[in-house]
C-alpha cells in the first residue's frame, strides 16, 4: 500500500471541522430542495386529479385561471400535512445508527477489520455528498460492505451477502455504481484506517516488553485496542484526522483514564 502522506486520502479526504459541517449542511439543503420540487410536482398532479371532482367548474376557466385554482386548492389543503424534512442532527443520528449496523454485519460475516474500516469510510464519504433523504442508509451500507470486500480482496458474492442478512442482493448491485461514480468517491478507493497502526504498535510493544512469546496476551491487547478504534470510527474522526493521529489520541486517552483511575 502506498504511503499515506502521498495518498489521495490525505490530499482530498481529510477536512477541517468547519469544512465538514459545511458539507453536511450543503447535502441536507440540496436534498430538501430536490424533494420539495419532486413533492410539489407529484402532489400537484395528484391534487389536480382529485380536484377535478371538487372543482369541476374550473374546467370552464382558461388554462391560467384553472392552474391558479388548483394551486390555491393544493396549498390550502396540504400546507399543514406535508412531512417536515430531516434536520442535519437527525441525519447524523441515522448515519451513526447504520454505521453501528455496518460493524455488526461485518462481525457476523467475520470480515477482517480492514474490510469493516474501508466500508465505513466509503459510507461516510458517500453522505458528504448525499442525504439520507435521497438514499436509504441501509442500502448504501450493504453496498459499501460489498465494495469494500472487493477492494480489500475478501471476495464475497452479492447473493451470499444478501442471503446472510435477508436482503435482496439485486439492491446491492443496483446501488454499486451510485456509490462508485466519480463525483462521490472520485474512485479514490484505497483508504487508510488506524487498525494498521495498532498492529504495528502492538508488535513493537511486544518486542520491547519481551512478551512476543505470550501470544494470548498479545491477542488480548490487540482485541482491546481494536475495540477502542471501533468506537472512534463511529465519529467524524476518520474524516478529520490521519489514522495515525487517531490511534495516538486513543493511546493518550487511555493513559489519562488510567492515571485518573489510580
Amino acid at each position: 500500500m502506498a504511503d499515506f502522506q502521498t495518498s489521495t486520502h490525505q490530499a482530498k479526504w481529510i477536512f477541517k471541522p468547519e469544512e465538514l459541517v459545511g458539507k453536511y449542511k450543503a447535502a441536507n439543503q440540496r436534498a430538501i430542495q430536490t424533494l420539495e420540487k419532486v413533492c410539489t410536482e407529484s402532489c400537484f398532479i395528484s391534487h389536480c386529479k382529485l380536484a377535478d371532482d371538487v372543482l369541476i367548474r374550473a374546467m370552464s376557466l382558461t388554462g391560467y385561471l384553472r392552474l391558479t385554482v388548483y394551486l390555491f386548492y393544493y396549498f390550502l389543503a396540504d400546507k399543514h400535512s406535508r412531512p417536515k424534512p430531516i434536520s442535519i442532527e437527525e441525519e447524523q443520528f441515522m448515519r451513526v445508527f447504520y454505521e453501528n449496523k455496518l460493524q455488526e454485519v461485518c462481525k457476523n460475516f467475520h470480515f477482517p477489520h480492514k474490510v469493516q474500516a474501508t466500508a465505513l469510510i466509503y459510507f461516510k464519504r458517500f453522505y458528504l455528498q448525499w442525504s439520507v433523504m435521497q438514499h436509504h442508509p441501509k442500502n448504501i451500507m450493504l453496498t459499501c460492505i460489498y465494495e469494500a470486500c472487493k477492494i480489500e480482496e475478501n471476495h464475497v458474492l452479492a447473493e451470499e451477502l444478501g442471503k446472510g442478512i435477508s436482503q435482496d442482493h439485486q439492491m446491492i448491485l443496483n446501488n454499486e455504481m451510485i456509490v462508485y461514480q466519480a463525483w462521490i468517491l472520485e474512485f479514490d478507493l484505497i483508504v487508510y484506517a488506524p487498525y494498521r497502526s495498532i498492529e504495528g504498535f502492538i508488535d513493537d510493544m511486544g518486542e520491547f516488553c519481551g512478551i512476543n512469546d505470550d501470544r494470548l496476551q498479545i491477542l488480548q491487547l490487540l482485541h482491546a485496542a481494536k475495540m477502542e478504534v471501533d468506537k472512534i470510527m463511529l465519529t467524524d474522526a476518520p474524516l478529520l484526522f490521519p489514522p495515525g493521529q487517531v490511534w495516538f489520541a486513543i493511546q493518550a486517552s487511555s493513559r489519562s483514564s488510567s492515571e485518573f483511575g489510580h
